[in-house]
C-alpha cells in the first residue's frame, strides 16, 4: 500500500542523493558560485530533513525538544568560530602549498578526484574516530573526553549532529582540509566531496526510518550510524563518517535491517555531566574523567563532583 511514510522510507534517501549529485553537476556545468551553492544546498538539506522528522519520527523518544534545541544552538555558537578559524588557516596554507607543489590530482577525472579524496579522508577520519572510542591509556582518555560530547545526548536527530566539543570540531575540520590541500583537489571536486559528506552526516542523524538497501554498504547513513550512538558497546560500531569502506575492511561494520538500538547515549550516563551543561562538557578534556567509551574511571582520580548529573 502506498503511503507517505512508505514513500519516505524507500524513496527519500535515493532522491536526496540524486538531488545532491544533480546540484553538483549543475553548479559545475553553469559555473555557479561554489561557496554559495554549498551553503544553500546544506541549508535546504537541514530544513527538509528537520521538517520530515517532525512529521514522521522513527522514535518519539529521540525527537528534538525545546530544551535540546537550545542546547544544540549553544554548541553551534561555540563550534562555528572554531571551524571558521580552521578553514581560514588551511586556506592560507593551501595558497602557500599550491605555489610550491604540483597538484597530485590535477589531470584526474572529477569522479576519480572525489573517490580518492573520500577514501583518503575517511581513512584518517575512521582511525581518529575509532581511537577516540577505543585507544587505551592516557591517549585514549584524552581523545574520549574530547569526543564524548557528541555521545552524551540520548536522542539523535538532524540538528543534534552539531553537538561537538570545539576541539573535536577543530580536529575534524583539519582531517577534511588537509587531504584537500595535499592531494591538490580541484574546486569542483571539493564541492562534490563536501556536499556528499554533509548529506551523509545529516542523514546519519535523521530520526526517520529510511531503508537504503545495498547503499548501506557504500555510505554510512541512517540505518548504520544510529548504531554508533547506541548505549550498548556491543553494537556501537560504524566509525566511518561518509563511507562504510573502512568499517567493512576493519570489521567494525554493523547493519541490522529493520532493527534499531534500544537506548542511545553513553553506557554510564551518571559518570558524565548532562549534555546541556556546556561548560562542564567542553572542559572535560582538561579534567580527570572516564578514560574511554568503556566507562572505566581514571586511576589517577575519581570524577570531580562538578561532573555529576545533578
Amino acid at each position: 500500500m502506498f503511503t507517505f511514510k512508505n514513500a519516505v522510507r524507500y524513496a527519500l534517501y535515493p532522491l536526496l542523493l540524486l538531488s545532491v549529485i544533480a546540484t553538483i553537476a549543475a553548479a559545475i556545468r553553469f559555473q555557479w558560485n561554489f561557496k554559495l551553492v554549498y551553503g544553500l544546498a546544506t541549508l535546504v538539506l537541514v530544513f527538509t530533513l528537520a521538517i520530515i522528522e517532525r512529521i514522521i519520527p522513527l522514535d518519539q523518544r529521540w525527537s528534538m525538544t525545546g530544551k535540546s534545541f537550545l542546547r544544540d544552538l549553544k554548541y553551534i555558537v561555540i563550534d562555528a568560530p572554531t571551524i571558521a578559524l580552521a578553514k581560514t588557516a588551511f586556506g592560507i596554507w593551501a595558497i602557500y602549498y599550491s605555489e610550491r607543489h604540483p597538484a597530485l590530482l590535477r589531470n584526474s577525472p572529477l569522479w576519480l578526484e572525489v573517490v580518492i579524496f573520500l577514501v583518503v579522508f575517511e581513512f584518517f577520519q575512521y582511525w581518529y574516530h575509532r581511537l577516540s572510542h577505543e585507544a587505551p591509556g592516557k591517549l585514549g582518555s584524552v581523545l574520549w573526553r574530547v569526543h564524548v560530547a557528541h555521545h552524551l545526548p540520548d536522542r539523535v536527530y538532524v540538528l543534534m549532529h552539531a553537538v561537538f566539543n570545539p576541539i573535536n570540531a577543530l580536529i575534524s575540520a583539519a582531517i577534511v582540509q588537509a587531504p584537500l590541500i595535499l592531494l591538490g583537489v580541484s574546486p569542483a571536486a571539493a564541492l562534490a566531496a563536501s556536499l556528499l559528506i554533509d548529506l551523509q552526516s545529516l542523514v546519519s542523524h535523521f530520526n526517520v526510518e529510511l531503508r537504503a538497501g545495498f547503499l548501506n554498504y557504500i555510505f554510512i547513513g541512517t540505518e548504520t550510524h544510529r548504531y554508533h550512538h547506541s548505549a550498548s558497546r556491543e553494537e556501537s560500531g560504524n566509525f566511518g563518517n561518509t563511507l562504510a569502506l573502512w568499517d567493512l575492511v576493519f570489521g567494525t561494520f554493523v547493519y541490522r535491517p529493520g532493527v534499531v538500538p534500544q537506548q542511545l547515549g553513553v553506557e554510564n550516563p551518571s559518570l558524565y555531566p548532562d549534555s546541556s551543561r556546556i561548560f562542564e562538557v567542553v572542559t572535560l578534556p582538561f579534567r580527570s574523567a572516564v578514560t574511554s567509551s568503556t566507562g572505566e574511571l581514571s586511576k589517577e582520580s575519581e570524577i570531580p563532583e562538578t561532573v555529576s548529573t545533578n
